[in-house]
């Protein structure tokens, strides 16, 4: 899976005025019949790694799975354009503002740990889906 394609918001929201990352819990509701309480973790400020900083990055529809040589060789002018950036797009992780938040590194270890093992969890799903995809399901 090209990492541009992924959904990398693992979190429901951020709060940039107070600098938290907003985390709702899946699961089922509880004994009142509501959903887990959201729970906040202060975040810092991180290069987005999808596009290195940039803001932009190559659709992922003309390069997610290579470029030859020989394509190249076959059309300059798609060559061209291409190092141009001509076929580029905002970044899907950071839309265009070259940073991302993260989990403050400075954050409570209790809270931290939660936080990322939700942040796993998320990716190990987004994989799963990807994998059933591949299979046709």
């Amino acid at each position: 899976m090209d990492r541009r394609d992924m959904n990398r918001k693992w979190y429901h929201s951020f709060d940039q005025k107070r600098m938290v990352i907003i985390v709702t819990e899946p699961g089922d509701a509880g004994d009142e019949g509501e959903p887990p309480a959201p729970f906040e973790v202060p975040a810092v400020f991180e290069v987005c790694e999808t596009c290195d900083g940039k803001g932009t990055h190559v659709n992922p529809s003309i390069d997610a799975h290579g470029i030859s040589r020989e394509e190249f060789d076959e059309d300059p002018d798609f060559r061209d354009d291409y190092f141009l950036g001509r076929y580029d797009v905002p970044c899907n992780e950071c839309g265009g503002q070259r940073v991302v938040p993260v989990i403050d590194p400075n954050c409570e270890p209790t809270l931290r740990a939660k936080a990322e093992q939700y942040e796993q969890d998320h990716y190990d799903y987004q994989r799963e889906c990807e994998a059933e995809r591949r299979m046709g399901a």
